[in-house]
Formats: structure tokens, sequence, C-alpha cells
């Protein structure tokens, strides 16, 4: 069962996914409390912030690498550790977020190293498969990485809309990032 401290952080971290700027009110007020519980357990928005990136990240490395280790064949390691960040598709999207912007990159060093562990173990990856032609050599690694992300935002905002029957997301969105690097199956 969770606690209120990890509710709180769950909480913070959807608020933050929707509105980057969300306030200490804005959170409390999702979750149906008040600012003083939330002062209970965190120092101010950027211990929160703190928190919930250490929180997002410790999750995220796990089911990118448990995904990156389920298989010895490149193409389904990257199809693996795509519906790992689908599964987690909106703390993978905080984390892709958070990461992106400021320097707290910084803040978390030994979560940082982690990440950039999974994030260098995906770019060698897509490296072997463009190097043996599965993947379209002309796109630039960080253009395959941000299509990645770009499919798992979409892939979240469809299902938080309704507008796509959520047995179908998952199918969808591989298939959609598989077309945007020319991998054809």
């Amino acid at each position: 069962m969770k606690d209120t401290r990890d509710k709180i952080i769950d909480g913070a971290v959807f608020c933050l996914n929707v509105n980057e700027k969300a306030s200490i009110d804005e959170i409390a007020s999702y979750l149906g409390i008040n600012r003083r519980t939330i002062h209970r357990y965190f120092t101010d928005r950027d211990n929160l912030l703190e928190c919930c990136l250490q929180k997002m990240m410790l999750k995220c490395n796990k089911a990118m690498t448990d995904a990156y280790e389920s298989s010895a064949y490149p193409l389904k390691q990257v199809e693996a550790m795509f519906y790992a960040a689908l599964s987690i598709g909106t703390e993978y999207s905080f984390v892709k977020k958070i990461f992106n912007r400021s320097n707290y990159g910084q803040v978390l060093k030994n979560e940082s190293l982690d990440y950039e562990s999974v994030k260098q173990k995906w770019f060698r990856l897509i490296i072997v498969l463009q190097d043996s032609g599965v993947i379209n050599r002309l796109l630039p690694i960080s253009w395959i990485y941000n299509l990645f992300g770009g499919m798992i935002d979409i892939a979240i905002q469809a299902q938080a809309s309704g507008d796509v029957a959520i047995n179908e997301i998952k199918n969808l969105s591989w298939k959609s990032f598989q077309g945007s690097i020319g991998i054809i199956n």
C-alpha cells in the first residue's frame, strides 16, 4: 500500500507532466489535499521535484534495463524498450522532460549515470540496427531518439483523450515508430 509521500510524488508527476510549472497548490488540489500536507513531506517545490525525479528515474531505469536484457536480438531489444517506456509512459515522459531542461541531471548523479547508461545502450542498439541495414542510416540517432520519446508522448495523449482504444495503442504506436525509422515488418 502506498504511503502519503508516494501518493504525493505520483500525483505531482502527473500534474508536472501536464504542466511543468504546476504549483504546490495545484498539485495539492489535484490530490485533494492542502499544501500543508505536501510541506509535511517536502520542504519546497524543488525538493518535491527532486524526489519525483529520483523515484521516476529508478522506476524507468529498472524497466528499461529489464527490457534491454530480455533478448539478445537488437530489434527485439529496441521493441522491448519501447514497450517498457510505453508501460511507464507518464514516468518516462516526466523523466525525459525534466532531463531535457535545467540542471536536474547534476542534482542526482547516480541516477543520472544510470539514465545515461540506459540511453547509451539504446543508442548502441540503434547503431547496430543502422549498420545492419534494418534502420535507415540517413536518420541521425538523436532524431530517432526524439521520435522514440515523441511516440511515447503521443501514446500517452491518445490514451488520456480516449480517442484510441487502449488495446490498440501499443500496436499502433510501435508500428508508427517502426515506420518512422524505416523498419518494415
